[in-house]
């Protein structure tokens, strides 16, 4: 469609002024539109509420560690009564860590989480450490690990009396992790709710749980040790230090939500009530299901068992436990869903910030989801998972989160130095990051001295980082041959995925 044609005016020449036909001008008023709609860039869809967010952090807050293994908080307890109040106040700590999250987050209201906040502040070569130690540290062992456990959980159905074969696990944890990642690139909005009934699956294992314990203490055998709840209670300041780092890392996998902020409805409002409403639950649920393990299952059978809820379904009845293993095998798909969905955010944030391939901030046209930043993080999960390697990163992992979580304290204070006057929808008490990042130094220093050898792996995995930075995002004078490649292999994927740069 031309433009027409100026006399000097502000009207158009007479010769083209004069359409007497109706129909013609509803018509090219109809193309006008069409063209307009047909230049518009994709964008990433804000299709998560309240319900959905909080269903999706219930699931992934502390994973299910809680129907797996909680034995080290005990351990490092002495008792169970100290136990759970040290279960109380980890989940306090990190409900006022979401806080502290949730000020910069909203500040900042963009995907990418704690790599994007770095970034903003402190430059481009700190943010792109953050995102390296993230992809290697957190997101592939978290995928590969979730898809391990949840695959784990339910080929023992079929082999309730013996280990099952290791490359059968694998196997079908590579086929999950698989199925999922599709899912979430074409069915986001399906996805989001299916989350919500995988959610309350979780919930309905601790009820089962916590209404079994709360049948022994009819009984008066169970009652009767209530009163020694309390003997072999620690005091030494080490474990309850170390009862406290456990239980810190009990309540971990909220910050989701922070790398999903582009796509939260009216994040100002429903972020902070998410994540109140899932820590209000949590910290009770965790607490009262720790309370009915202690009822029913002596110290040494809770400390020897690692998969404590089938272990306490079958104390209660030999049918439970089959009810607990479906209802925890569907928990595990639940947890590493969350992972899928959110987690591959951050590598697109990455694509659209340079620090990344730009292919990898890119959006299906169609879909709105980040197809290549999800199908990027699934080739070194499904190495992890075949390597076997995953286990021998569990402590370097724990160790990283704390480093990022340190991070992501020091922007919130350097904000507050730099930026007082920002507005902040939500502005938490100055003391609070303090103790925070106090805290979070105290849990690197004593990672350090328990696992000196897992603070050496993840040192140097994030130093590595420095140089793939120099060469793959401050080098820009590269070869012409490796940058024809990279134009023709981005043009290649961008038309075979159909993906987009998404509208900013």
């Amino acid at each position: 469609m031309t433009e027409p044609t100026t006399n000097g005016t502000d009207f158009p020449d007479s010769n083209h002024a004069m359409i007497t036909d109706k129909s013609d001008v509803k018509r090219r008023k109809s193309s006008v539109k069409v063209t307009v709609e047909n230049q518009e860039e994709p964008k990433l869809k804000r299709s998560i509420g309240l319900f959905s967010a909080t269903t999706m952090l219930i699931a992934n807050t502390g994973g299910n560690g809680i129907f797996i293994a909680s034995t080290a908080i005990l351990y490092y307890a002495g008792s169970p009564g100290f136990a759970l109040v040290l279960w109380v106040v980890s989940g306090l700590v990190n409900f006022g860590l979401s806080g502290c999250f949730t000020e910069v987050g909203l500040l900042l209201p963009k995907a990418g989480g704690p790599y994007f906040y770095v970034m903003q502040v402190f430059g481009s070569l700190p943010g792109f450490v953050v995102l390296w130690g993230f992809l290697w540290m957190i997101m592939a062992p978290a995928w590969a690990l979730g898809g391990y456990t949840a695959s784990l959980y339910i080929i023992k159905l079929a082999f309730p009396g013996c280990t099952p074969p290791d490359m059968g696990v694998k196997l079908l944890a590579a086929a999950l992790l698989v199925i999922l990642m599709f899912l979430n690139c074409l069915y986001m909005k399906v996805v989001t709710k299916f989350q919500s009934v995988l959610s309350s699956l979780k919930v309905i294992a601790m009820l089962i749980i916590i209404i079994g314990g709360m049948y022994k203490l009819s009984d008066k055998r169970y009652r009767e040790q209530l009163p020694l709840f309390w003997e072999g209670t620690t005091t030494d300041p080490g474990n309850i230090a170390l009862g406290l780092v456990s239980g810190y890392f009990s309540y971990g996998g909220w910050q989701v939500i922070t790398i999903l902020m582009e796509e939260v409805k009216d994040p100002i409002r429903n972020v902070p009530r998410s994540l109140s409403l899932t820590f209000i639950t949590v910290i009770i649920l965790y607490t009262v299901t720790n309370f009915s393990y202690c009822v029913v299952l002596s110290m040494p059978e809770f400390l020897e068992s690692n998969a404590v809820a089938v272990t306490f379904g079958y104390r209660l009845h030999p049918t439970l436990s089959v009810v607990i293993s479906v209802l925890v095998a569907l928990s595990c798909v639940s947890s590493l869903n969350v992972l899928i969905l959110g987690q591959p955010r951050m590598v697109f944030a990455a694509g659209c910030n340079g620090h990344m391939p730009g292919l990898m901030g890119m959006i299906n046209r169609k879909y709105l989801t980040p197809w290549p930043a999800t199908f990027f993080v699934s080739i070194p999960a499904l190495a992890m998972l075949f390597s076997g390697s995953v286990v021998r990163l569990i402590d370097a992992m724990s160790l990283y989160t704390c480093m990022m979580v340190s991070s992501v304290l020091i922007v919130l204070l350097y904000l507050r130095w730099k930026k007082p006057t920002a507005k902040r929808p939500i502005k938490m008490p100055i003391i609070l990051p303090i103790l925070e990042l106090m805290l979070s130094t105290v849990l690197i220093c004593l990672s350090i001295y328990q696992k000196p050898l897992e603070l050496g792996l993840c040192l140097a995995i994030v130093a590595a980082g420095i140089p793939v930075y120099f060469i793959c995002v401050k080098w820009k004078s590269k070869p012409k041959v490796f940058l024809r490649f990279m134009e023709r292999s981005t043009l290649f994927l961008k038309t075979l995925l159909y993906v987009e740069s998404p509208a900013q």
